[in-house]
């Protein structure tokens, strides 16, 4: 018999050895998470998948919950990650857990090594920068174009600024990797660049002061109107466009001011139908076309005259028909009985404040809504742009308030829900603003923004409505006309759970004062009757937050603020 030969007999002997590692290495590793595998120092090894997904969700229960603080130069704040949509998605984190593999040096390193994985965090961004906005709002500082203003009537070069802002692409990757290792995380800022350079607003000054040096006859259908050279520059603004353009641009708005009759002798806005009480009873006003020059026109006529001199120095203009929209016979045929609803607001005045309410009510006025049919504001009125009139003014952004588009509006959102309240219709929409304010009824007020936060209500009379504005310098009233169906009556509780205001200073340069109210939660129910005998009840419950107090210290926010001593309670 012959015998292997004996380097074959060790080759087999040192296989079978290596394969018994191997073999004892394999089923050391498991088929689970490895040993020495930790997220966040969180073990987790030796666990299944499953076991390891509800460990890290116990374990990182309360970091995933604690708020996240936010500081930016100066500013900071703390936000909740879920509404700021941040999140770990445990799944993917645990596809990072190394496998093991036929490979011995992969087993025996899995055997010995440690590995802490890092959780992946999931950042929804339009959310992250919705809950960024109050620190943007206390640490931009907006550029500034360069423009050329008018001293009298001389025109003046305003130069440019840069400015800074958060950078958000940037704090969404700081966010993402510092969320749950520090208490607080800085924001890095970044420089903004204006789009009009002083060289820009240069090249427009001869233009500037050839505006203004004699007057413009302006033709409405060959009757003139005699511009002077102050009411040019007081009308005449240079506007950077879009594409960072600087521009001459004729406000309309301003103009009108100005001129007043000289102007309505020719153009006159439609009236729509309208009604009116005699005798307790609802009597219709009659409607009547009008006339206007849309802005664009206006503008491509005034402008390019400007630049000319002595009788050339004429644009003209033909008013186009404008139709009432609501027409004498739409509403004659409503069968319209009674004032349903009706309600009035009063506010302290501002120019910006009197522009929006009364362009909002214009729009809103004369609003039909058949049996069935949900009224919408925002649908009403429409967005809020300065194309449509609509001026900045003060709003509230997320607690805070900003400059913007429309500020005022809301005013007549609020009277219009406390119309429909009244009326007894069915309320389908409507938002508290944040914080309190003074001239609203508690918990009976509302907010609005285009186009989605909205004051929305249902013609459930059974017959049609009608919605009619009316307004002074210190007031807007919406009444709804209709078939009356129900008394209502409004009862509300006391104020509650009150929560003090905290008092800052910020450097802002768009800072905008804020005084300072106190948060608090209130009930109001609204009470149907019929015969003085209680039908229904419904009950709608309001939480303000608290306003801040903010103190505006930079030299340059002077938009609507009063002196600085003033707003730190020195004096008056």
């Amino acid at each position: 018999m012959k015998f292997p030969n004996r380097k074959i007999q060790i080759a087999i002997i040192s296989i079978s050895s290596v394969s018994l590692i191997w073999l004892a290495a394999w089923l050391a590793v498991g088929s689970g998470i490895p040993s020495g595998v930790s997220v966040s120092g969180i073990d987790i090894g030796g666990k299944t998948s499953a076991a390891a997904l509800k460990d890290l969700n116990l374990q990182m229960e309360k970091k995933v919950k604690s708020k996240l603080n936010l500081t930016a130069k100066t500013a900071s704040i703390s936000i909740s990650p879920k509404s700021a949509g941040i999140s770990v998605d445990y799944i993917a984190t645990l596809e990072k857990v190394p496998q093991r593999t036929l490979n011995p040096i992969n087993l025996f390193s899995l055997l010995t090594s440690k590995t802490d994985l890092k959780p992946v965090i999931n950042i929804d961004k339009e959310k992250f920068i919705k809950a960024l906005r109050p620190l943007e709002i206390r640490t931009t500082k907006s550029a500034r174009d360069a423009t050329i203003i008018y001293k009298e009537l001389e025109p003046q070069v305003l130069s440019s600024l840069a400015g800074v802002e958060i950078d958000r692409k940037k704090a969404i990757k700081i966010v993402g990797k510092y969320w749950l290792t520090k208490n607080v995380i800085d924001l890095p800022m970044k420089k903004v660049k204006p789009k009009a350079s002083a060289k820009d607003a240069t090249a427009l000054l001869e233009f500037a002061r050839q505006a203004v040096n004699e007057p413009l006859t302006l033709n409405i259908s060959a009757q003139p109107i005699v511009i002077s050279p102050t009411e040019i520059a007081g009308s005449l603004t240079f506007r950077t466009s879009a594409s960072g353009k600087l521009a001459p641009i004729w406000i309309k708005e301003n103009f009108l001011q100005q001129v007043g009759s000289r102007w309505s002798k020719y153009v006159r806005e439609p009236i729509n139908a309208s009604f009116t009480m005699v005798d307790g009873k609802p009597r219709v006003q009659p409607s009547s076309d009008g006339s206007d020059v849309p802005d664009a026109k206006l503008n491509e006529a005034i402008i390019p005259a400007l630049s000319n001199v002595g009788g050339l120095r004429i644009a003209s203009v033909t008013p186009e028909m404008v139709k009432a929209k609501v027409t004498t016979e739409m509403v004659g045929g409503l069968g319209i009985k009674d004032v349903i609803g009706t309600f009035t607001t009063n506010y302290p005045w501002a120019e910006y404040r009197l522009i929006n309410i009364h362009r909002a009510a214009k729009w809103m006025d004369g609003t039909i809504v058949q049996p069935g049919e949900i009224f919408s504001y925002n649908k009403a009125v429409g967005e809020r742009t300065e194309a449509r009139g609509f001026v900045p003014g003060i709003m509230i952004d997320n607690g805070v308030l900003k400059k913007d588009l429309g500020g005022g509006v809301s005013q007549v959102a609020t009277t219009t829900w406390n119309a429909a309240w009244f009326s007894g219709l069915e309320l389908v929409q409507h938002k508290p603003h944040s914080f309190y304010i003074s001239r609203y009824p508690a918990g009976r007020e509302s907010t609005v923004a285009w186009p989605n936060v909205d004051v929305k209500f249902k013609n459930n009379s059974g017959h049609p409505i009608f919605v009619d504005t009316s307004f002074t310098n210190s007031s807007v009233t919406v009444s709804i006309y209709g078939t009356k169906f129900a008394d209502v009556a409004s009862e509300s509780g006391p104020k509650t759970n009150y929560v003090p205001f905290k008092t800052y200073e910020e450097d802002a340069a768009d800072c905008i004062f804020q005084e300072g109210v106190q948060g608090f939660s209130i009930s109001v129910d609204r009470i149907f009757k019929k015969d003085g005998v209680e039908l229904k009840r419904e009950t709608y419950k309001t939480r303000y937050r608290a306003e801040d107090r903010v103190i505006c210290t930079n030299p340059e926010a002077k938009w609507m603020n009063p002196s600085l001593k003033v707003q730190r309670g020195e004096g008056n």
